[in-house]
């Protein structure tokens, strides 16, 4: 009575995750992955539940067709972890390890070995969770539901492969009467259902994880230029301040602003305006290096920290920066729309504070707009003097090694390029 009872554990579990799954989806259902876990313990449920009632008298048929049912969710469960982290998993290699096993099962009933038939199933799910475990190990990111899932599916797989070894044993200790084999069955179920509601759990946290990720990448990235927002860039340039005064590196600000933006926007429409705010956040993103931080401050408005730099080599960075700018082009119908950016450079002294730099950064572009926009002033320039006879002070160089943003072994000027 008790294995009878034990017998609905399995298929209750598989089915109540199944429900859970397919809630979550409904709510996601840009993410196919979880409704493929849905499916797989829906198939599970289902497999299992046939098997017990319905296809175990149909001798070698009903046998396949459960076989057929139940790797067909695990061959969709392996598809959704993968997927899940930009892994790639052989499925047809997967359907033709079931299509062996089935002819396996087949034959060995046919001839009456029921144990060589129930060994074939085994080992193709024990191979299927080896696989999937295997795959899921070497994914470039993971987090900790994903590395816990890991150990579940080899536990899954070590299990599916010494199950034939424990039946052998059991039928050794208790004999082949009905005792040893309720007592098997009663264990088997029981860790099933333990193994089932561990990889539901790893599944379902991966999933929370992944809600938290972009709830926190939406709050931290511009959907629209891709870079950071104000306050995320702003914690990140705290953040490196710290980093740069134990360390006695050098690091300054830059503040770019698209020119005559308003008019792009009052004439051309919104639509082109962002995207020029789209392909002006892309090349700000591919011209800094991993060790910078960039971020859209404003509608139209930019920063950077450009780390280990002091003001000559940001400015060399921020003409760089204008050079790209007057290169990028947008299409408005059959017309292409060029673009200039102006640019304002500051450096972190000792006991300056975000604030402070960014005002004198500030004040630096709103000299560039002045003297005509489409060019670079740092914040002791003089909007009068004309910039590319001026060069800013020769420096010491970056500390530390550190790569930096000097085109050569000279200076490269603050330079002013009138658009006309």
């Amino acid at each position: 009575m008790q294995a009878h009872v034990l017998t609905f554990i399995i298929p209750a579990i598989a089915l109540i995750f199944s429900a859970i799954f397919a809630a979550l989806w409904w709510q996601n259902r840009e993410r196919l992955y979880i409704l493929a876990y849905s499916y797989s313990f829906g198939s599970m449920a289902m497999g299992v539940a046939l098997n017990i009632w319905i296809l175990g008298g149909y001798g070698p048929v009903g046998l396949v067709a459960y076989h057929v049912l139940s790797m067909s969710g695990l061959i969709a469960l392996m598809w959704g972890t993968s997927h899940r982290v930009r892994q790639r998993i052989p499925i047809l290699a997967y359907s033709v390890t079931v299509a062996i096993a089935c002819v396996i099962c087949w034959y060995a009933l046919e001839q009456g070995e029921t144990l060589a038939g129930k060994l074939a199933q085994n080992t193709n799910a024990a191979l299927l969770f080896a696989l999937g475990a295997q795959n899921l190990y070497h994914a470039p990111s993971r987090n900790t539901g994903d590395r816990a899932l890991v150990w579940v599916l080899a536990i899954f797989a070590a299990f599916g492969f010494i199950r034939p070894l424990l039946s052998y044993l059991a039928a050794a200790l208790f004999g082949p009467g009905p005792e040893g084999v309720a007592l098997l069955s009663s264990l088997h179920a029981v860790l099933l259902a333990l193994l089932l509601t561990l990889m539901a759990m790893c599944l379902v946290s991966s999933i929370i994880a992944d809600n938290l990720r972009r709830q926190t990448e939406e709050s931290t990235y511009d959907p629209l230029s891709g870079l950071r927002m104000r306050g995320a860039f702003e914690s990140a340039v705290a953040e490196l301040q710290s980093k740069a005064e134990k360390q006695g590196i050098p690091m300054s600000l830059i503040v770019a602003d698209l020119d005559h933006f308003k008019q792009v926007n009052d004439t051309l429409g919104h639509s082109t305006g962002d995207q020029l705010i789209k392909t002006f956040g892309e090349m700000l993103a591919a011209k800094i290096r991993p060790s910078d931080v960039a971020g859209r401050i404003g509608g139209e408005e930019f920063g950077v920290l450009a780390w280990n730099c002091d003001t000559g080599q940001a400015a060399a960075l921020a003409e760089r920066m204008r050079e790209a700018t007057e290169r990028l082009q947008t299409r408005e119908g059959e017309d292409n729309i060029s673009v200039s950016a102006s640019f304002g450079v500051a450096t972190f002294d000792r006991d300056d504070s975000y604030v402070d730099v960014f005002n004198r950064a500030d004040a630096a572009l709103y000299k560039a707009k002045r003297a005509g926009r489409n060019c670079v002033f740092g914040d002791r320039d003089d909007a009068s003097k004309d910039l590319t006879a001026a060069p800013i002070a020769e420096n010491s160089g970056p500390e530390n090694g550190a790569p930096n943003h000097r085109t050569g072994a000279e200076v490269v000027p603050l330079t002013r390029r009138q658009t006309g």
